[in-house]
């Protein structure tokens, strides 16, 4: 890392510490960017979780460099880069000299989110990151059931990093000094933090948290993501299917590892519930990489079934749904957070106890992320199979009669 590391002064920190302030997450974040630059007076902590990170931490800090592409490489799990990531990225452009880029390494398909960077290069065939498993911010060993700071998860995630490193050097354009970013480590310039420090990840008031966390939209920059709409020929083909006309897309996720909270709920029947009303196109899904979580169903269904190879697909298929209903069990899945990144509504089938959970905040997302047209909206699978009834009911009260028509319909890239 290139940034010149700059640590607090214990003495100093000891000092602020002692005349007893409080801060939240943004403040925490503020305030400790303010004492690195020295011109902090008159604040401090006295969370002593807050004051260990601060005075045994260092941070790489500073504003951005001129001659430099910077090297975005996330390597964790989909959900933190949509939330605490791509928004940081657009965020960070703002502040870049002119004669500095960006560059991102990143999932196959991906590109949209990243509308500043001048280079994105896929990394989803890369060996060594297809066979790691995201967590959070990180990657592990795919033998790892879960993450931990044992020195061989460290030594794992050093490893693959290095390997990163040699792979992307020589497919980067330019001349420029090349300064890596990674998920795996925390990351800070003037407004922006990235990924997380994984010693003090998850203790009380540490920065990278997307849980309904105060101050997660003030460190991202979010978007409407537009869609690939060039790839409609090539799905209503594989369909034989005009996506013009009105459909419900239907997504479900499962992962093997992970959380594994409340009643599963048996997609089959929602999907027949939907084909009453109109046509279901379900998308299945898999990353390709270990243990992620996939999407997929049987054809017995009498839904139209997309094989999905990206985003790209992901987005058309969402762009011109009618309705996107999405099942989701065992936690609250990814895959339910694009359509409102897209601008558009996402109903999410799943057990009330994964709606109940503090990773499935909702409303706090509703509110202070997705401000530009799309909404979560929740709706609990014990409802809907209570009775004999309850399912048809419930389908037909959630589609309604006004199905979304795309403002493109008539064009085909």
């Amino acid at each position: 890392m290139s940034h010149s590391i700059l640590q607090l002064p214990s003495r100093l920190l000891r000092s602020l510490a002692a005349r007893g302030a409080q801060a939240t997450w943004s403040r925490f974040h503020t305030l400790t960017l303010a004492a690195r630059q020295g011109t902090l007076t008159g604040e401090a902590w006295t969370n002593p979780v807050q004051r260990d990170f601060l005075i045994r931490t260092t941070w790489p800090v500073g504003a951005p460099r001129a001659d430099t592409t910077y090297v975005f490489v996330f390597l964790g799990e989909f959900g933190y880069e949509l939330f605490n990531w791509q928004g940081v990225v657009r965020k960070f452009a703002s502040q870049l000299p002119t004669s500095s880029r960006i560059a991102i390494a990143g999932r196959r398909g991906l590109q949209p989110f990243y509308e500043t960077a001048q280079e994105y290069v896929e990394i989803s065939d890369f060996a060594p990151f297809r066979e790691s498993v995201a967590a959070a911010y990180w990657a592990i060993p795919p033998d790892a059931t879960s993450r931990d700071r044992s020195p061989k998860q460290l030594a794992f995630a050093e490893n693959l990093r290095a390997e990163l490193r040699d792979h992307l050097t020589p497919k980067l354009r330019g001349t420029h000094r090349a300064e890596f970013i990674f998920s795996t480590d925390l990351t800070a310039f003037p407004g922006c933090i990235f990924g997380a420090d994984r010693r003090y990840y998850g203790r009380p008031e540490h920065p990278g948290k997307i849980y309904g966390a105060p101050g997660l939209a003030e460190n991202n920059r979010y978007a409407k993501i537009e869609p690939d709409r060039s790839v409609r020929a090539e799905i209503e083909r594989t369909l034989g299917f005009d996506l013009d006309r009105p459909y419900a897309l239907v997504q479900t996720r499962r992962r093997a590892i992970g959380p594994q909270h409340g009643m599963i709920v048996e997609e089959e029947p929602v999907v027949r519930a939907l084909a009453q009303h109109l046509p279901v196109i379900v998308l299945s899904f898999d990353t390709g990489r270990a243990l992620d979580s996939a999407s997929a169903l049987g054809t017995e269904t009498g839904a139209m079934i997309f094989p999905g190879r990206s985003f790209r697909e992901q987005s058309c298929l969402i762009d011109h749904a009618a309705r996107c209903v999405f099942i989701t069990n065992g936690d609250l899945g990814s895959h339910t957070y694009l359509p409102p990144f897209l601008g558009r509504d996402v109903d999410i089938i799943a057990s009330r106890e994964i709606f109940q959970l503090p990773s499935a905040p909702i409303d706090f997302w509703n509110r202070n992320v997705f401000r530009f047209g799309g909404q979560m909206r929740a709706a609990p699978a014990e409802a809907l199979f209570a009775t004999d009834t309850s399912l048809s009911d419930g389908i037909a009260a959630m589609l309604g009669h006004n199905f979304h028509q795309p403002s493109h319909a008539t064009t085909q890239s």
